[in-house]
């Protein structure tokens, strides 16, 4: 079974990231190749190689089917359909997803689901309700960028055809109101830990552990556990389901004598067969996310095994579990909690192995620790790109606190609801206080020195020998050999060579409507501004900068450059300056920079910089005389980069004034091999006199999908294409990376790296 389940996952695997779609005549197969697979044992594990993959195929192309085309961007249509999830208040919108069954003006194949925002949404908004509103919307798109989340990705993998937002209109209206809704419920079950512990410092947290739901946690407990490698504790996991299981199967085994009639049923099948009903409870009570229904078909597998005596054992269930939720939902593979879970699954099944019964309570919990905090290494370092040296300090704790205290005790309040209220906040209030202990040992780990560690991106070589080496670790034997060979696993992860990092390297990060540039030489890196952000939460310096700089193992720039004073330039850098302490900042407007980030400190004005190297790499900003009242744009830092024959050129947002007095500073200085255009294309910059001193063999736009300016401007465009330079666009193209020798520079997008069938 082992080997089948191997090889369904891996043809799903291969046909979810394959750069091609299969064409959908192949799908006939499916049944004959099945069939096959069946009834002659040895085509099984070649049959279920190719049944994923003609399985994943399928489910592709349904989904591309419903795909909301390129021909209905940003149009404004009317939608009629029924609100499915909990809607989730932001700073300055309400985000929601529907499930449409009208929408006016388009013939086409309706979306699955459509995921909308609505500035000023009715507070009345909730799950179960169909609206008609009127909306403007757009085939999925997102940020593509090295380290950063792969939105794309996630939409394809929950089955969102569309996203968009709702228009102000007197066609908005509540058409009805369905019947039950579990999400309505769990949305009820929010509110009512809101009125019990209306004074609870981690109310967000409570309702997270309970329903699943993220959405009032704030950035600094999301960062802590971030940090602190604990996050995996606010999903409602296969852990915690587990958990609600084994007390109903404790309750259970314990109630079978009490209960007249059931003698007939052996006592450990109705005991599993309450653990099944507790855990489902509570996973609709979590809104049955993926981890709570592959956690559910373990539990039935398991169920089943128990009822008809299979004679399977826990790597056999495992599988068949496995096998069952890419039967249901083959594109799991493409998110990243189904990888956590099946990490996590293996590495029981694997503990299980190790741990023998003679190991008391307490030892076999710090072994089982000690393992899924070795294990999870290598996926961590795939996936998020760090280590979390507090991670198995912080879960020996965390995990039984809040699996064995704060999740049961929760969950045990819903059954209180006949109590006083008061009683009920005194309750809430306790159980607050206990999540408050659990929040200071973690902050007191990051503050003692186990602040996370960012990692640059690993081979796939070397992280197969990490693991390798990590195996060798937890086998049984002699203690020291043991400890002596862990000591080589930092080793494995730092002192790997870095033989792709070019002489100079520039990175255009795709922010949407702003700028972000990061610059790296051999052993230096310098960020040229942080793309947009507000006060609110909202940062694409959070977002985008910070997982690439992680991803490039850069955990401090050492240098910073805020170009001018606009917010699609220095916003996001307002979630992030605290994680980069005291770092050179050069600024192109000091003043205006220090009231919009009032922590702000040390700014250096860019117009009075001299030149400087780094591995032999020229860094100059090209500085003019300004006026008092010169306009913001017209202020940016200009940044030239030299390295050898080869020159790359930053221009901020100036605009043609500022175009005209560098031509007359600079002249023949102004030519570069990449130009980073003026102000993203727009018509008040890119004169033709400055296009042709700079005379840029590569022109690089950064601007927003569908962006409302329609930057770059088509006449910007016709200019540079005159002079045969090649035409990149964040919007479309992703991160833009340069990498340079002395003598030329190679220029791609990032998607053009990454050919995928969800883009």
């Amino acid at each position: 079974m082992l080997l089948t389940g191997i090889a369904f996952l891996s043809g799903i695997v291969l046909a979810a990231y394959s750069p091609v779609l299969l064409d959908s005549a192949w799908l006939l197969l499916l049944p004959i190749v099945v069939l096959l697979a069946v009834v002659n044992p040895k085509l099984r594990v070649i049959g279920m190689l190719i049944s994923g993959f003609l399985w994943a195929t399928l489910s592709m192309h349904v989904q591309l089917q419903h795909r909301l085309p390129q021909s209905v961007n940003h149009k404004r249509l009317v939608v009629h359909g029924e609100v499915i999830n909990i809607p989730r208040p932001g700073s300055t919108s309400t985000r929601f997803q529907l499930i449409p069954s009208r929408l006016e003006g388009y013939n086409g194949r309706l979306p699955l689901r459509i995921r909308l925002s609505w500035r000023n949404a009715p507070e009345t908004l909730q799950p179960g309700q169909v609206w008609q509103l009127r909306v403007k919307l757009k085939t999925p798109h997102g940020y593509q960028n090295p380290g950063g989340f792969d939105y794309e990705r996630w939409l394809f993998s929950q089955q969102i055809q569309a996203t968009g937002y709702v228009l102000p209109s007197p066609q908005n209206r509540l058409v009805s109101q369905s019947g039950f809704s579990i999400n309505r419920w769990r949305m009820d079950l929010n509110r009512w830990i809101d009125l019990h512990c209306p004074g609870c410092a981690h109310r967000g947290l409570l309702q997270a552990l309970l329903t699943g739901d993220r959405s009032q946690l704030d950035p600094q407990t999301r960062r802590l556990l971030q940090q602190t490698g604990t996050a995996h504790l606010i999903a409602v996991s296969g852990l915690h389901i587990g958990l609600i299981a084994g007390i109903f199967y404790f309750s259970g085994y314990r109630l079978w004598r009490f209960l007249p009639g059931l003698q007939k049923l052996p006592r450990p099948d109705f005991a599993m067969l309450a653990a099944f009903c507790g855990g489902l409870a509570y996973s609709f009570i979590s809104g049955f996310a993926l981890p709570a229904q592959r956690a559910m078909m373990m539990l039935a597998v398991l169920l089943i095994i128990r009822l008809l005596r299979l004679p399977l054992n826990l790597l056999q269930a495992t599988v068949a579990a496995v096998m069952l939720v890419l039967i249901v939902s083959p594109l799991a593979v493409l998110s990243a909690s189904f990888w956590l879970t099946l990490n996590a699954l293996l590495v029981i099944v694997y503990g299980a192995s190790l741990l023998q019964s003679r190991h008391g309570w307490f030892k076999r919990l710090l072994l089982i620790q000690l393992l899924f905090s070795l294990l999870y290494i290598p996926i961590g370092l795939v996936i998020f790109n760090q280590l979390h040296p507090a991670s198995l300090l912080a879960n020996l704790v965390a995990v039984p606190w809040v699996s064995l205290l704060i999740v049961p005790f929760n969950f045990l309040l819903l059954t209180l609801a006949w109590l006083p209220d008061r009683l009920l906040g005194w309750l809430y209030a306790g159980l607050d206080q206990l999540l408050g202990l659990l929040m200071d040992y973690l902050g007191w780990l990051i503050e003692h020195g186990f602040e996370v560690i960012a990692v640059n991106a690993l081979s796939v070589w070397w992280l197969i020998l990490l693991l390798l080496g990590l195996l060798l670790v937890v086998q049984p034997g002699p203690l020291i050999p043991r400890f002596m060979l862990l000591l080589f696993v930092p080793l494995l992860v730092f002192l790997q060579p870095d033989k792709t990092r070019a002489a100079l390297t520039m990175t255009v990060l795709d922010v949407g409507m702003g700028t972000s540039v990061v610059v790296q030489t051999r052993h230096h890196s310098l960020v040229y501004d942080f793309g947009p952000g507000n006060d609110s939460g909202y940062s694409l310096g959070q977002w985008v900068v910070l997982p690439f700089l992680r991803h490039q193992g850069i955990s401090r720039p050492d240098a910073i450059v805020l170009s001018h004073a606009d917010q699609d330039h220095i916003g996001g850098l307002r979630a992030v300056q605290q994680v980069f302490g005291s770092v050179p900042i050069f600024s192109g407007m000091q003043a205006e920079t220090g009231v919009r980030l009032p922590q702000l400190t040390g700014q250096q004005d860019c117009h009075r910089t001299r030149p400087w190297f780094w591995d032999k790499v020229r860094f100059e900003f090209l500085q003019t005389k300004l006026r008092v009242d010169e306009r913001d744009n017209n202020r940016s830092c200009v940044l030239k980069v030299s390295f050898g024959a080869v020159s790359l050129l930053l221009s901020g947002d100036v605009e043609r004034e500022q175009e005209r007095r560098l031509l007359q500073h600079y002249a023949s200085k102004l030519e570069a091999d990449v130009l980073v255009a003026p102000h993203h294309g727009s018509l008040t910059s890119s004169s033709p006199a400055f296009i042709e001193a700079v005379a840029a063999r590569h022109v690089i736009f950064t601007t927003g999908f569908l962006n409302r300016w329609r930057f770059p401007r088509p006449e910007v465009v016709a200019r540079y294409r005159q002079t045969g330079a090649m035409l990149y666009n964040t919007a479309t193209d992703g991160a833009v990376e340069v990498r340079c020798d002395q003598q030329s520079c190679r220029v791609n997008g990032y998607r053009q790296r990454r050919q995928y069938i969800w883009y």
